[in-house]
């Protein structure tokens, strides 16, 4: 629309010169001022010179007029215009980090192929922030939002004189006109190590981690459009992989990113339909050989009787987001089975620092303990220590209302995670299991044999009973018993097992002895 006026602004205007030029030619030739002059002269007693006057000075306020709307009319015009590149700023920005955003990286791309830079070699990185969700779930949006904006703040740092962009959530998009390999790796780098620095908002400090997946073109990409779909499956690679380091696009990785979207698509329908569900896994007094709880594991069975690992999927649901739901799932199954065993028969959950993220978990377990007929005194609640290096406050509350209900406390994998002693002195606990990465090879080296000798020490100085996983050995069982070790599970005993047959094997007794290497029943 505006060229359409300007242009009819200009024909006007060309119009009325042209109509001017003409009239005064015309006066001109008619010696129109003189005839007027005569006129007024010979008619003055009808007072035409005063009506002249009048209607000059009338002429005159109306061109007066005129002129202040037409600077009126201007400073509208003026006040539209910045509005309107107000709101297409604001569509091709994000307000938080005040970065272009996709609307603003796809006007960059249009203005590359205008100017003829398309085509030029190109470096394109995605940063996935790590922990913001968790951070955003347990303090809040506005503690997430100052994060963002750090992060921001950061990028803007290292990425001077490149393209930057938040695609949305807690993933940037950095571009450079450059075939710079090693040069955008150290950006990279530079990007990962100083995301990791703590973040300090209101005295108190928040850590966050970066992937970083990047790609090249033409190397990688076959245009310029295509680049930021190469460098999101490499950061999903990085993801994948737990890689600390940038990870560069290839074409192994667009199979294994078409592999992880397939598995992604199996796990949702396999959740709807329940073929995942809980097995379990006896543990064993290691005096007496009997059973005393099992130990909930997920397997996914798939229809033509084959499983997929849990070490494939369960990460796989962690990062999805559907870790929450998966555990759901298997925690109301495990109960209504483990309703069925005997009063002294502990059921063992495992559960995930994503969901002691929500602060009403407890409250949804106790729900479920409730809806099942489960008692809360035979359930048992294994926790990891990383779920302390989110927010230890939250974890203690949780755990304080699971133990005031009855249900048990374990700490996971003892040894293998972060601050574990100072975590013992603070929280209270039921049992302190035992890794299996210290079992498998405490009788062959002296230095394992005394750090597991070290934790049953310590637990049983804490009230607590000790249980060591991964034990494939009678040999292993025997000494463990002898150290004061209270309770075992692994391959010697058992592998995880349906609960149909998880309930047949409740008479079953296991010597610990290494000539006896045979269940008896």
């Amino acid at each position: 629309m505006r060229p359409l006026r300007v242009g009819r602004a200009t024909r006007d205007a060309a119009a009325l010169i042209f109509v001017g030029i003409l009239f005064f030619i015309g006066a001109e030739w008619l010696d129109l001022y003189e005839r007027l002059a005569a006129f007024l002269g010979r008619h003055e007693f009808i007072q035409a010179d005063e009506l002249f006057i009048a209607l000059l000075i009338v002429g005159i306020l109306g061109f007066v007029f005129g002129y202040r709307r037409l600077h009126d009319l201007k400073v509208e015009v003026n006040h539209r215009r910045r509005a309107e590149r107000d709101v297409s700023w604001i569509a091709a920005h994000d307000p938080l980090t005040r970065l272009p955003n996709r609307i603003g990286l796809k006007q960059q791309v249009e203005r590359l192929k205008e100017d003829g830079k398309a085509g030029k070699p190109h470096m394109a990185m995605v940063i996935d922030i790590q922990g913001f969700k968790r951070i955003n779930d347990v303090h809040g949006n506005e503690i997430g939002d100052e994060i963002l904006a750090v992060v921001a703040d950061r990028l803007r740092d290292i990425f001077i004189g490149c393209y930057l962009f938040r695609l949305g959530g807690d993933q940037f998009y950095a571009a450079q006109e450059t075939p710079l390999t090693k040069d955008w790796e150290k950006l990279a780098r530079r990007a990962i190590k100083q995301i990791a620095e703590p973040i300090e908002i209101v005295s108190r400090y928040y850590e966050v981690s970066a992937y970083v997946g990047m790609a090249r073109y033409p190397d990688d990409a076959a245009n310029i459009k295509y680049l930021l779909r190469c460098a999101l499956s490499a950061v999903a690679a990085a993801k994948r992989e737990r890689s600390k380091e940038p990870k560069w696009f290839d074409t192994a990785i667009d199979e294994a990113t078409a592999k992880h979207a397939e598995l992604d698509k199996q796990l949702r329908a396999a959740l709807k339909s329940g073929d995942v569900r809980p097995y379990y896994q006896p543990m064993i007094d290691l005096t007496s050989g009997r059973i005393i709880g099992f130990e909930a594991l997920a397997r996914w069975r798939r229809s033509d009787g084959s499983f997929v690992s849990p070490t494939e999927f369960i990460p796989l649901a962690e990062e999805t987001g559907m870790i929450g739901e998966l555990s759901q799932i298997l925690f109301t199954q495990a109960c209504h089975d483990a309703a069925k065993w005997p009063r002294g028969i502990r059921l063992s959950f495992n559960v995930s620092p994503a969901q002691f993220s929500n602060r009403n978990f407890g409250r949804q377990m106790l729900d479920t303990l409730a809806a099942t007929g489960l008692s809360p005194s035979q359930l048992e609640v294994e926790i990891t220590e990383s779920m302390f290096v989110n927010d230890v406050q939250l974890v203690a509350v949780l755990l304080d209302e699971l133990r005031e209900a009855g249900v048990h406390i374990a700490i996971d994998d003892f040894g293998t995670g972060y601050s574990s002693l100072s975590q013992l002195s603070r929280l209270r606990f039921d049992k302190l299991k035992i890794d299996r990465s210290f079992v498998s090879s405490f009788l062959d080296d002296a230095r394992q044999a005394m750090i597991v000798r070290a934790m049953i020490g310590l637990g049983r100085g804490l009230g607590m009973k000790t249980i060591a996983e991964g034990i494939e050995e009678a040999s292993q069982a025997e000494t463990l018993q002898l150290l004061g070790c209270h309770q075992g599970q692994g391959f010697l005993f058992s592998r995880a097992v349906p609960a149909e047959q998880a309930i047949s094997m409740l008479q079953t007794t296991w010597p610990v002895r290494p000539e006896n290497k045979t269940a008896t029943s």
